[in-house]
């Protein structure tokens, strides 16, 4: 799988568009998201990046993560970012957001590396996806940037930035990186992430409140049990996504590698609104975006890869979901 965030991240991407008047409802069904699908579900983040890139070329702008860390807010977190802003140094906020980042984004990490006089802060893909997952300049850009926004908000102040990292060429783009951090922005660096005085950071907050952070913290554990735990759905699509490269998995085959009947999974997978076929066309064809937009395979080999019995099958299958031939998708990815 590619990783999934909070489904959040998509009203916040809508206020960016709104800025720019761009209507965001064609973007998000030609991105595959469901329109009508509640808060508190999750979504893929390779959808998320389509959106992203969808986004840029509507607003001709590829810089849109940053305005999306400028308008960021502690809801987009859900309870998260209300025991950050509670916490009683930004440090504690930042260990503590840190520990949970599974909850934001399954498929990079977060970690800290503390210094005698300073703490860097970087992003890294998750060991388990590590070398699959490609995540967009925007959702980099969100990520590092929204952590000096939530240190902001929490203090009530500038908090200046000693440093900032991105692994992509920001060169033509420089100006606009300095002016939003206010400090040193490398590009075509090994890493993601920025760095802040540590003493700056242990300093305790104003708005400290140790049954807040307490309440929160409690609702945050509670979430990361259910996705881990709790979500057939997710388990069924990351078996369906190992498998594929040998053929199309049946159900059966499912449940045989979750060591229950097909009765039972098709019961659990009915619970959680699901079902099987359902799950396999998802898989399927957020793979198959990937591909087309990532390289330049034969449609004909994607359509094997993906356990189809012909291409023409594929086309049909995808045409059904995106209203686009695979041809067509492709074409609009291209420089």
């Amino acid at each position: 799988m590619s990783g999934t965030t909070l489904s959040t991240i998509l009203q916040l991407i809508s206020q960016v568009l709104n800025v720019y008047e761009v209507d965001e409802q064609p973007l998000l069904a030609q991105a595959g998201f469901d329109l009508e699908q509640g808060q508190d579900s999750r979504v893929s983040m390779a959808n998320v990046s389509q959106l992203w890139e969808l986004s840029c070329e509507a607003t001709n702008n590829n810089e849109l993560g940053l305005i999306a860390a400028s308008m960021f807010q502690p809801t987009y977190l859900k309870g998260l970012g209300f025991a950050w802003m509670a916490s009683k140094t930004l440090a504690d906020g930042l260990r503590l957001f840190v520990e949970n980042s599974s909850m934001i984004n399954t498929a990079m990490q977060l970690e800290i590396i503390e210094k005698e006089d300073q703490f860097l802060i970087q992003y890294q893909s998750n060991n388990k996806n590590r070398g699959k997952v490609a995540a967009h300049p925007c959702a980099i850009q969100l990520g590092v940037g929204l952590v000096l926004k939530m240190f902001r908000l929490a203090a009530g102040k500038n908090i200046p930035v000693n440093e900032v990292f991105f692994s992509f060429d920001i060169r033509n783009s420089l100006p606009i990186y300095e002016e939003h951090f206010q400090c040193t922005v490398h590009g075509n660096s090994s890493l993601n992430g920025l760095s802040f005085s540590k003493a700056l950071l242990e300093k305790q907050l104003p708005t400290h409140d140790p049954e807040l952070v307490e309440l929160n913290a409690a609702a945050v554990h509670k979430y990361i049990q259910k996705m881990s735990s709790g979500e057939v759905s997710s388990k069924v699509m990351t078996i369906v996504n190992s498998l594929l490269n040998s053929g199309c998995p049946t159900e059966e085959v499912i449940a045989f590698k979750m060591n229950m009947s097909k009765r039972t999974l098709q019961r659990k997978l009915k619970a959680e609104g699901k079902s099987y076929l359902q799950l396999l066309n998802s898989v399927r064809i957020t793979l198959a975006k990937e591909l087309l937009t990532q390289n330049t395979l034969p449609i004909t080999e994607i359509s094997y890869q993906l356990g189809y019995s012909s291409s023409s099958t594929f086309s049909r299958a995808f045409k059904q979901q995106t209203n686009l031939s695979p041809l067509n998708y492709r074409e609009q990815f291209k420089a």
